[in-house]
């Protein structure tokens, strides 16, 4: 017997799984850029602690192997694993091919525990294309980008194809590895998700030390931003909301 269809995905079925059995893949199953949130998964692990419990786990079953890989729940599952005390958890068993179990990451993104950057729902969007098993109205549901913006990803994914590239792993670096995208105004929108990969992909690089030292040293962050910053310091403060210490006491009432 199938089970009911509900948006591409099939009826997930509740079940108390082992720890020690849940696999992780956040290649293919993780669309939030930048990995884990350290304040997120330690608030887990605080309602661990209390008694409280988590929402289940959604995993995805390998119909062919029977493997049980998180979908969606990362967060879930490294608060867990510190708490170091459950043996079995609950979990939503979502059994597809893998196609379809990409739209379990996005589907409840509306509800979100910890929302999704528009970044990383538009890269999802772009992997979703990519993959080519869902319909253009299922990808702007699922990820919450416009009917616009998967038009455009499909005209990308197809002109990149024609030119015998691969897929780029972001929306981002695929309108910058179309050359034709050199050619046309971009929208602000655009310029946003262009800006928010840059952000995306220095985090990746050097965020945790740069978050560290800042942790451990502001002052030794401070002088960091100065010495990487040159001569853009100025407009990073200006974005930021800020103005240097020299124009804040020439404009400001001096307290003594």
């Amino acid at each position: 017997m199938t089970n009911k269809k509900n948006d591409g995905l099939p009826r997930p079925a509740p079940r108390m799984v082992r720890i020690d059995r849940v696999l992780t893949d956040e290649d293919t199953f993780q669309p939030r850029g930048g990995g884990l949130n350290e304040a997120h998964v330690a608030a887990l692990q605080d309602v661990l602690r209390q008694g409280g419990q988590l929402d289940p786990l959604c995993l995805w079953e390998d119909p062919a192997t029977g493997a049980l890989t998180v979908a969606d729940g990362h967060h879930r599952l490294e608060a867990y694993l510190r708490h170091g005390k459950a043996k079995n958890i609950p979990a939503s068993i979502y059994r597809c091919d893998r196609r379809t179990a990409l739209l379990i990451p996005i589907q409840d993104n509306a509800k979100a525990r910890l929302p999704l950057q528009y970044n990383d729902r538009a890269n999802w969007a772009w992997k979703l294309t990519v993959e080519g098993a869902q319909s253009k109205a299922t990808v702007v549901a699922s990820c919450g980008v416009s009917d616009g913006t998967v038009a455009h990803m499909r005209r990308v994914w197809r002109e990149l194809q024609a030119k015998g590239e691969d897929a780029p792993k972001t929306w981002w670096e695929a309108q910058k590895l179309n050359k034709s995208e050199e050619d046309r105004e971009w929208s602000d929108q655009e310029r946003d998700e262009w800006r928010q990969g840059l952000v995306q992909k220095a985090h990746r690089s050097f965020g945790a030390e740069l978050a560290d030292l800042m942790k451990r040293s502001p002052e030794a962050a401070a002088e960091l931003l100065d010495l990487c910053g040159g001569r853009q310091l100025e407009s990073v403060m200006d974005h930021l909301g800020y103005v240097l210490a020299d124009e804040e006491s020439e404009e400001g009432d001096c307290p003594f």
